[in-house]
C-alpha cells in the first residue's frame, strides 16, 4: 500500500521568521496623540500642557499664562506600516493569475492542482482511474500466486501483463506531471523567496493626563498604555530545496515502478511459456522444467524489484524528500517544512507623575522637568512553522510575560525672543535603560525556545518651535538611531509641523515626519482642532504619501483646558 502524504500550503497576512538564536529588540517610543501626530510628530518644543508628560516634562512651566488647567481623557491613535510592500506582494501571490498555468489559477492553485493529480495517481485514484496504490496492491497479490508460487497458482500470463501494463502507465503518467511540478515548484519558491524577511510592523496607544502649570512648581498625573508589535515570515533554503527536489523524488520513483514493471512483464512471458509448454506436455512435468525456472527466477526478480520500491528513498541536501515505511510499504512525500512564522509584541503601561519648575542657568531661565514613572511591561514571542497555518490568540498569549520597573524622563525648555516666541527643548526619555529576557513558546516539530531580549533603551530627542497668536511652526529630530521593536528597520526621525490657530476655536494642521534610517520611509499628515469654551476635539491622520499601505495611521483625542 502506498501512502502519500500530500503538502498543503498554508498562507496568513501576518507571516514571519522565527529563528532558534538569541534576539535583541528595542522599543521606539513616539507619542501618538492627535496634535502631534497631524503636525510630523512634533512636541518636544510645542506640544501644548497635557501632553508634556508625554513629549517634554519641562513643559509644564513654559505653558501660556493664561493656561490654569488641563485634562485630556482619552488620547488614543494607532500606526500600522509595510515599508517593504509585504502584504502587497503576498497579494499578488495569493490573487493574480500565474503565468505558467492555463486556467486562471493562482501559483498556489497550479501547485495544489498538480500535487491533486499526482495524489490521484498514486493514491486516490479518480474517475476511471486505479490508483497506483491499488495497482501494486493487485500485483503483490497476483505474484502470490503465480504457478509453483504457493497460493492457488492460478495466475495468468494475460493478469500479468495487463496489471503490468497498467502499472506502467501510471508511472508514465506520473513522470509526465513531474516537469509541470519542477516548473511550478521553481516559480512557487521563487515567490516565497521573495517575500521571505519582509516585516510587517504597528503601534497603538491610549493615553490619559491632568496637568497644572507654574513657573514655580508645576505637576501632572499621566496615565498610558502603548503597544507595539512586528512580525514577517522567513522562508528557509532548506524549504525551498524540499520543494524543488519533489519533481526529482517522484521521478525517481516512478523509474523504480517502471523497472518494477519491466520484470513483471518477463514474469508474464514466462508464465505464458510455462503454461503453453504444459498444455502441450500434459502429465510430463520434467518436460517443462526450464520454463518453470525461469518463472521461479522472474518471480524471484519480480519480488526483489518490489521490495526495492517497498525501501525506496530520495535524499537531497540532507533531507528525505520522499521515503517508504519499511513496515507498511506506504510511500510518504516529506511536508515538514522549517520556515517560520513570528510576532513580537511589546506592551508598556506607565503611570507617571511629572514635576516641573524654572531655574535661572547662566543668567537665563530655562525649564527643567522629570517624569518619575511606574511601568509595567509585557512581552509576546510566538513562533510556529508555517504549515501549521493558524495563528490563534491562546498560542500567543500563553508567551506572555510580565515585569515592572521604576523609570524616569527629564526634558529642559528654554524660551526666547522679544516676546518668548522662540523655544527649544530637550528630553531624554527612560534614563534608566532596562532590559527584558523572554521566550517564545516551544516549535512544535522540535521543542526549541526563542530566547529573546527586549531592551528600552534611553532615547534622546530634540525641537524648536515659533509661536505667535495665531501660528505654531515646530521641528524635531531625534538625536540618536533607535533599534527597532524586532525585525523592520531603525529609525531616526526628523519631523517639521505648522498649526493655524483661528480664534481659539479652530486649528488647522499638518506635518512631515521622514525616517533618517530608511529611505522612501516619509509620512504627511493632517488633522483638526475644534476647541469652544476650552473643550478641545482634536483628529489626525498621516500616510506614506507615495502608498498609503507603506505607512497609515489616525488619532483621536478629547481633552479640556481652562
Amino acid at each position: 500500500m502506498i501512502k502519500h502524504a500530500k503538502l498543503g500550503v498554508g498562507f496568513s497576512v501576518v507571516i514571519l521568521q522565527c529563528s532558534f538564536l538569541e534576539l535583541a529588540y528595542a522599543v521606539p517610543l513616539l507619542p501618538i496623540d492627535a496634535r502631534g501626530l497631524a503636525m510630523g510628530s512634533t512636541g518636544v518644543a510645542s506640544a501644548k500642557l497635557a501632553h508634556a508628560p508625554q513629549y517634554n516634562p519641562a513643559l509644564l512651566s513654559t505653558a501660556a499664562e493664561d493656561e490654569d488647567f488641563a485634562i485630556v481623557l482619552p488620547q488614543v491613535g494607532a500606526v500600522g506600516a509595510d515599508e517593504e510592500e509585504m502584504i502587497d506582494s503576498v497579494d499578488a501571490i495569493a490573487n493574480d493569475e500565474y503565468s505558467g498555468g492555463s486556467n486562471g489559477d493562482t501559483i498556489f492553485e497550479h501547485f495544489e492542482g498538480i500535487t491533486d493529480q499526482l495524489d490521484a495517481i498514486l493514491v486516490s485514484g479518480g474517475p476511471g482511474m486505479v490508483s497506483m496504490e491499488q495497482q501494486l496492491d493487485n500485483f503483490n497479490n497476483l505474484i502470490g500466486n503465480v504457478p509453483g508460487n504457493g497460493g492457488n497458482d492460478n495466475t495468468t500470463s494475460t493478469q500479468l501483463t495487463q496489471s503490468a501494463t497498467d502499472l506502467n502507465t501510471s508511472a508514465q503518467s506520473l513522470t509526465g506531471q513531474t516537469q509541470n511540478l519542477k516548473e511550478t515548484t521553481l516559480d512557487f519558491t521563487n515567490s516565497l523567496s521573495s517575500i521571505s524577511g519582509r516585516a510587517i510592523r504597528g503601534t497603538a496607544g491610549i493615553n490619559g493626563a491632568i496637568a497644572i502649570p507654574s513657573k514655580t512648581f508645576a505637576a501632572a498625573i499621566s496615565v498610558s498604555g502603548s503597544a507595539f508589535f512586528s512580525g514577517r515570515m522567513f522562508f528557509t533554503d532548506s524549504d525551498a530545496s524540499l520543494l524543488n527536489g519533489y519533481a526529482e523524488a517522484i521521478n525517481a520513483y516512478a523509474d523504480s515502478t517502471q523497472t518494477y514493471t519491466n520484470s513483471a512483464e518477463q514474469l508474464a512471458t514466462a508464465v505464458e511459456s510455462l503454461d503453453n509448454c504444459q498444455t502441450n506436455n500434459s502429465g510430463n512435468a520434467a518436460a517443462c522444467a526450464p520454463q518453470a525456472y525461469a518463472v521461479g527466477l522472474y518471480t524471484t526478480q519480480a519480488e526483489s524489484h518490489l521490495s526495492d520500491l517497498q525501501t525506496f528513498s530520495y535524499d537531497k541536501d540532507g533531507r528525505t524528500i520522499l521515503s517508504t515505511d519499511s513496515t507498511t510499504g506506504d510511500i510518504i512525500l516529506n511536508d515538514e517544512l522549517t520556515s517560520n512564522v513570528q510576532i513580537v509584541a511589546v506592551g508598556i503601561s506607565e503611570v507617571g507623575l511629572t514635576l516641573s519648575s524654572n531655574f535661572e542657568i547662566a543668567g537665563e531661565n530655562i525649564a527643567i522637568g522629570i517624569t518619575p514613572k511606574l511601568q509595567t511591561i509585557k512581552t509576546f514571542n510566538y513562533a510556529a512553522r508555517v504549515e501549521e497555518e493558524d495563528i490563534e490568540e491562546e498560542a500567543i498569549t500563553d508567551t506572555e510575560q510580565n515585569f515592572s520597573a521604576i523609570n524616569l524622563d527629564a526634558g529642559a525648555a528654554y524660551q526666547f525672543g522679544d516676546n518668548n516666541q522662540w523655544q527649544i527643548g530637550l528630553v531624554a526619555k527612560n534614563l534608566i535603560s532596562k532590559e527584558y529576557e523572554t521566550e517564545s513558546n516551544s516549535d512544535s516539530k522540535t521543542g526549541k525556545r526563542t530566547k529573546t531580549t527586549i531592551n528600552l533603551d534611553t532615547q534622546f530627542r530634540s525641537g524648536i518651535s515659533h509661536s505667535t497668536d495665531w501660528t505654531v511652526i515646530a521641528f524635531d529630530i531625534d538625536l540618536m538611531e533607535n533599534d527597532p521593536v524586532a525585525f523592520e528597520a531603525p529609525t531616526q526621525y526628523a519631523s517639521i509641523g505648522a498649526e493655524l490657530d483661528l480664534f481659539d476655536t479652530l486649528q488647522f494642521r499638518a506635518g512631515y515626519r521622514t525616517n533618517l534610517s530608511l529611505s522612501d520611509s516619509s509620512v504627511v499628515s493632517a488633522g483638526l482642532g475644534f476647541s469652544p469654551f476650552g473643550a478641545h476635539l482634536d483628529v489626525a491622520v498621516m500616510a506614506n504619501p507615495s502608498d498609503v499601505k507603506k505607512e497609515a495611521g489616525a488619532a483621536l483625542e478629547l481633552g479640556f483646558y481652562f
